[in-house]
């Protein structure tokens, strides 16, 4: 699908006054790509020190924290791109495909977290609804007090859209630079989906089957937070502290004698509304990263296409 979508493109490509090979070095490169490479590696070294190697709960706060550094490799894969010289006019056949590629499968993973978050809405609007019968019939709310199930995840998740390519492809000069940063961008994405969509399915297998349709993160800057996740792994779960804490209340409330049930359900409902209102802002990250990459797709066919 993404491959003959971008050779449909390459016949407007080729008509780019600037599609021509010149001699580049990508030695001349080597700054503005080691630039790129370290202020990445900074933003990774912030959020490792957040996490404790072996955990297997992680906080939603830490996760918004994660996907906001998403548009900031952004930025800094623009900046490297001008350095270079390399804008989205000049970039050849075999970087708009891997651009097309990776961002279509990115967009496919933030629809997955999407659709996980609505699940947590319809399990918290059933909490809610719970809470409100406890008031005039604490038996009846005791039986439809339900803890919150985790999503599920197909894991044949994006089998068109993130299949390899078998072309051989071999990059020069300054579409070396790009793809070298590219890289750095891709794991990142796939990473921080990966560990996102595991948390809310409270399962290791989104993250293990998305690390490895990325072929993994070896030699990737995200190695380091691959390895702090991956310690955590071996208990084959992985959840978010919020849906836990929520949890260990539901579980608190439906045994809780007469005498404690009423401060048990006010603090329930006072976590609750702390989760409704992080998972809210989380979402609004998510559906706003969605756009950006949408605009970002938008403008390179339209480059092409104005191009012809």
């Amino acid at each position: 699908m993404v491959i003959l979508l971008a050779q449909k493109f390459t016949r407007f490509y080729n008509k780019l006054e600037n599609h021509h090979h010149h001699h580049y070095d990508h030695h001349e490169g080597e700054e503005p790509l080691k630039a790129f490479r370290s202020e990445v590696s900074k933003l990774i070294d912030e959020l490792a020190s957040d996490l404790k190697p072996g955990s297997k709960i992680l906080s939603l706060i830490w996760i918004k924290k994660c996907l906001g550094i998403i548009p900031l490799i952004n930025k800094a894969f623009a900046k490297l791109s001008f350095e270079i010289d390399y804008p989205m006019s000049k970039w050849e056949t075999d970087s708009i495909e891997e651009y097309l590629s990776f961002t279509l499968c990115l967009l496919e993973l933030f629809n997955s977290i999407s659709s996980s978050l609505s699940h947590l809405e319809q399990a918290r609007l059933s909490l809610i609804h719970a809470l409100k019968v406890l008031e005039n019939s604490s038996s009846l709310a005791t039986r439809n007090l339900k803890a919150i199930k985790p999503s599920c995840f197909n894991p044949k998740f994006g089998e068109e859209l993130c299949r390899k390519s078998d072309k051989a492809r071999v990059f020069n000069g300054k579409e070396w630079i790009f793809n070298e940063a590219l890289k750095e961008l891709k794991s990142f994405g796939y990473w921080v989906c990966g560990v996102f969509l595991s948390s809310l399915c409270s399962d290791v297998k989104p993250y293990m089957e998305i690390k490895k349709k990325a072929c993994g993160f070896d030699g990737s800057l995200v190695l380091k937070l691959d390895s702090i996740i991956t310690e955590g792994l071996m208990n084959k779960t992985i959840m978010l502290k919020e849906v836990k804490d929520v949890n260990d209340d539901v579980d608190y409330l439906v045994v809780a004698s007469d005498e404690t049930k009423h401060d048990a359900a006010k603090e329930l409902e006072r976590k609750l509304n702390k989760f409704v209102k992080l998972c809210d802002v989380v979402k609004e990250e998510v559906d706003g990263l969605f756009s950006k990459v949408m605009i970002l797709r938008t403008e390179l066919i339209d480059q092409l296409r104005v191009q012809r």
